[in-house]
């Protein structure tokens, strides 16, 4: 029943405000997030076996779509972000579904989390549990961007917190982009200091 309601919501909206590219906002093309022209020039990311699976590469119209969801106040693009990521990178069945929190300051500013909408349309698509609240930022961190990964790793160490809810779990750990992979890395070690039994990472895009 819920699951149909939700159908229902999102043919809704779907009306009120018409699908657009995630990327350049044109007519998306059938079952897709992107034009065809974007979807086209989007670089899938190879897999590399180190426990991060990335539905592609950063750069290009992926670029563009996660300016537009964290930048550009375009929350409606990450539910079908959200399930197209989760058309590409699976999600081991028996995976409970966590994201990388924001900062309570840039939850603010932005008005919601991106990775958090990402993450709960990944577990409606891959019918996973959602576990909420589960990981949680317990310090505020400056941006990542222009630091080098020894920075990057300072500037995140002991940011997040795990509840007792992920104890002997196996987690799937959402995020919008991967670049050094030092923030995963730090929200990975505090989901296994509370108990999480694995731990692997879906993300939407990967730098190179």
């Amino acid at each position: 029943m819920r699951g149909a309601l939700s159908e229902i919501g999102e043919a809704l909206l779907d009306l009120v405000f018409p699908p657009r590219c995630a990327a350049c906002g044109e007519a998306p093309a059938r079952a897709s997030p992107f034009c065809s022209t974007c979807d086209g020039a989007i670089e899938p990311a190879p897999d590399l076996g180190d426990g991060v699976g990335a539905a592609s590469l950063f750069g290009g119209p992926i670029a563009d779509a996660v300016h537009a969801l964290k930048y550009g106040g375009r929350a409606e693009v990450a539910g079908p972000l959200g399930r197209w990521m989760a058309g590409r990178v699976a999600v081991p069945e028996g995976m409970a579904v966590v994201w990388v929190p924001l900062g309570r300051r840039r939850r603010i500013e932005r008005t919601y989390d991106q990775a958090m909408l990402l993450a709960v349309a990944v577990a409606r698509a891959s019918r996973q549990p959602l576990l909420r609240g589960a990981l949680r930022r317990v310090r505020e961190t400056p941006p990542q961007v222009g630091r080098d990964r020894a920075a990057r790793a300072r500037n995140v160490a002991g940011a997040f917190a795990a509840s007792r809810a992920v104890a002997g779990r196996d987690i799937c750990l959402v995020d919008d982009v991967v670049t050094t992979g030092a923030t995963v890395e730090a929200a990975t070690r505090a989901l296994r200091d509370a108990g999480a039994r694995r731990v692997v990472v879906a993300a939407l895009s990967r730098a190179e």
